[in-house]
C-alpha cells in the first residue's frame, strides 16, 4: 500500500499534464511593442530599449537609472549609481553607447529618437535615489525629443513600483516590494506609451498563464524556471493585440514574492481592457553573483550584459521573438 501511494504522489507531481507549458505565439502589431521595469528591471528595460531600439516603441524605468551606469562592476553598481549618481557625467554613457552602436553591438541610434521614455524617480527613495533617473533622463535628452520624454519625480514614496491599492506601506517599503499608494504607476506608464487607451477593467484571473523559462536560458543566464505571462479575452481569440514587457525588481522574482507583481502590479487590468498581452520574464538567482534574483545591469552574467550578446537579453529577445511568431 505504501508502495501504491508513493508512485501516486509521483504520477501527480510528474505528470505531463501538470508540466508548465511553452510560451505560445501571438498576433501582435509590431509597431506596439513596448517595455518597463521596476529598479534592476528599470536598468535591463534601458538596456534592453537601446541595444534592441529596433524592436520597441516606448520603454519606462520606475526606480532606475542611466545606462551601462556600473560599467561591470558590482562596487560601483551599489555605490555610485544606487547612492551617489549625482557624481555620475552622463557624457561618458553617451560616448560608450555610441561606440557600441559603431561596433554593431546595439543597433543604430537613430531608432531611439522613435520612442517615448517615462521615468519614475521618488525623492523619498533611499535605495535607488533620485539622481540615478536624473542622469537617465540626460542620457535619453541625446537621443530622443524632450516631448516624447515622460518624466515623474513629484510622488513622495519608497523604493519600489507604486500601485492603486496593493502592497507594502507606501511611505515604508519592502517586500514585495509593490507599494500600496493610490498612484497607478502602470496605468502611466500604458497610457504614455498607448495615447486614447480605453479605461481600466477587472483582470480575468484564467488569462494569466505560466510558461516554462528553461528554454530560453541555462544555470550562466540565469532564468526562474517559469515566468507569467497575461493574455486578454481578444487576444485568445485572435485579434491582432499589442506587447508590453513588464521586468520585476531585486527580491520580487517567485523566490521572494511568488506571482505577486505579474498578478498585482496594475498592468493586467489595462490589458484587458485595450488588447494589450503583458510578458513577465523572471530572473533567477545565480550564486553569490545574484542571490536577490535581480536583473543583470552589473556584469554577473559577463561583460556583454550591456549589449545584443548580453545572456539575459538574449533570452528576452528570444522571449519576445516566440510570441510574436518570429523563428530562428
Amino acid at each position: 500500500m505504501k508502495r501504491i501511494l508513493i508512485f501516486s504522489i509521483f504520477l501527480l507531481v510528474f505528470s505531463p499534464a501538470f508540466a508548465v507549458p511553452t510560451l505560445p505565439t501571438y498576433k501582435i502589431d509590431l509597431s506596439s511593442i513596448t517595455i518597463s521595469g521596476v529598479s534592476s528591471g528599470a536598468f535591463m528595460a534601458n538596456q534592453m530599449s537601446t541595444a534592441f531600439s529596433t524592436e520597441f516603441s516606448g520603454s519606462a524605468s520606475v526606480a532606475g537609472g542611466i545606462y551601462w551606469c556600473s560599467q561591470g562592476s558590482l562596487q560601483k553598481a551599489q555605490n555610485e549609481c544606487m547612492d551617489m549618481a549625482s557624481s555620475i557625467n552622463s557624457k561618458v554613457q553617451v560616448a560608450e553607447v555610441k561606440r557600441l552602436a559603431a561596433a554593431g553591438e546595439i543597433d543604430s541610434l537613430e531608432n531611439l529618437a522613435k520612442q517615448k521614455q517615462f521615468i519614475f524617480a521618488s525623492p523619498k527613495d533611499s535605495i535607488i535615489k533620485p539622481p540615478a533617473s536624473d542622469k537617465l533622463y540626460e542620457f535619453l535628452k541625446e537621443f530622443i525629443a524632450v516631448e516624447n520624454i515622460k518624466f515623474d519625480n513629484q510622488h513622495q514614496v519608497a523604493h519600489g513600483f507604486p500601485t492603486l491599492s496593493y502592497g507594502a506601506n507606501c511611505a515604508m517599503g519592502y517586500l514585495p516590494w509593490l507599494l500600496n499608494c493610490n498612484v497607478d504607476t502602470a496605468g502611466d506608464i500604458l497610457n504614455f506609451m498607448y495615447p486614447q487607451l480605453q479605461g481600466r477593467i477587472p483582470a480575468v484571473a484564467k488569462n494569466l498563464f505560466a510558461y516554462d523559462q528553461k528554454e530560453f536560458g541555462n544555470a550562466a543566464t540565469p532564468l526562474f524556471a517559469n515566468g507569467w505571462v497575461y493574455v486578454p479575452t481578444s487576444c485568445q481569440e485572435g485579434h491582432e493585440c499589442k506587447l508590453h514587457v513588464a521586468l520585476h525588481g531585486c527580491q520580487m522574482n517567485p523566490d521572494f514574492i511568488q506571482d505577486q507583481f505579474a498578478k498585482n502590479a496594475g498592468y493586467n487590468e489595462w490589458a484587458e481592457a485595450n488588447g494589450i498581452i503583458v510578458l513577465y520574464p523572471q530572473s533567477g538567482k545565480l550564486g553569490q553573483q545574484n542571490p536577490n534574483g535581480c536583473w543583470d545591469w552589473f556584469g554577473f552574467t559577463g561583460p556583454n550584459y550591456v549589449t545584443k550578446k548580453g545572456k539575459q537579453m538574449i533570452s528576452l529577445k528570444a522571449m519576445i521573438d516566440r510570441i510574436v511568431g518570429r523563428h530562428p
